[in-house]
């Protein structure tokens, strides 16, 4: 009988030692679902407007309604090939800050320095959507693959858009089309 105790003694602390890192931290992941039908090129769109945002927009099937900040006007789970990205829609009164301090705070957030507002204009593409027009800025640091943003400013007279896709680089790279179109689709609902 003590024999036995001693092995699972024995077992645990191994099990322990191998299950946490160089760090000694214990790591979890969140895994996608098996399939998502992710075809970028055969998306097809379904009409949201049961929002209570005022827009409407042209939403991918594949991308799942979520639960989000409560000054979000809408979010969703983005899934691509290997994990799920996270959208974020915001509306802000006026400019709120500005292009300068609203992109440096998302390069912030990546572990990216700031740059100037002529650097930002030049690294942006610009888009038109149903209400006007809007920039898109993509943010990657390559030292951290987990992490990067796609975002895009959506002006309208009185207030801001800001649409924010965060993901790993590998998932930016895979959703940028159809996080463009989806920008290009938002529209006011019509009453």
């Amino acid at each position: 009988m003590i024999i036995f105790i001693k092995k699972n003694i024995l077992f645990i602390y191994i099990f322990l030692f191998f299950s946490c890192d160089e760090n000694r931290y214990v790591k979890s992941f969140r895994a996608p679902k098996k399939n998502f039908g992710l075809n970028q090129q055969n998306i097809k769109p379904v009409i949201s407007d049961s929002n209570l945002s005022g827009l409407s927009w042209d939403l991918p099937s594949t991308w799942v309604p979520s639960k989000g900040h409560s000054m979000r006007l809408a979010s969703f789970d983005i899934p691509f090939s290997n994990g799920v990205g996270d959208l974020s829609i915001v509306s802000l009164g006026g400019e709120s800050g500005g292009l300068l301090a609203n992109v440096n705070r998302w390069r912030k957030q990546i572990n990216l320095v700031p740059i100037t507002e002529n650097e930002i204009l030049s690294l942006s593409t610009k888009g038109e959507s149903k209400i006007g027009p809007y920039r898109v800025f993509k943010m990657i640091n390559e030292s951290n693959i987990n992490k990067a943003i796609l975002a895009a400013v959506l002006p309208t007279t009185g207030k801001t858009f800001y649409i924010k896709l965060t993901a790993s680089i590998t998932g930016v790279a895979e959703l940028e089309l159809v996080f463009q179109k989806f920008c290009s689709s938002i529209g006011f609902l019509k009453n």
